[in-house]
């Protein structure tokens, strides 16, 4: 039973990743708008005629394509800031932590000789 549960998910997660890199979405960030704009121009008209317009007026709006290109682009940006900031504090990092576990062994010793 336990075999057949993992190649069901296995089956679903290996198709899903298929797919989503068949559309684009794994590849350049044009592609990626592009098709972001797909799925938005095929699934927003579903939703504003299938769902009621009292639970509608609670959403929000889809977001347009350039608000997610915007987002994206400042996303990859603040993240590729921190992660260089990471690297340029890593020696920073390794001197503290060697630091505070000599001080941890060193605490352990004394104790152990008492």
């Amino acid at each position: 039973m336990n075999l057949i549960r993992f190649v069901i998910k296995s089956t679903i997660v290996g198709n899903v990743v298929y797919h989503t890199y068949a559309g684009g979405l794994w590849s350049k960030s044009e592609e990626t708008a592009k098709l972001y704009e797909k799925l938005y121009v095929n699934v927003a008209p579903y939703v504003k005629k299938n769902i009621p317009e009292e639970i509608t007026k609670e959403w929000a709006q889809l977001p347009s394509v350039s608000c997610i290109t915007s987002f994206m682009k400042t996303s990859w940006n603040k993240g590729v800031m921190i992660s260089m900031g990471f690297i340029s504090n890593i020696p920073t990092h390794t001197c503290n932590g060697a630091t505070n576990l000599y001080e941890i062994v060193q605490k352990y010793i004394q104790d152990l000789n008492l």
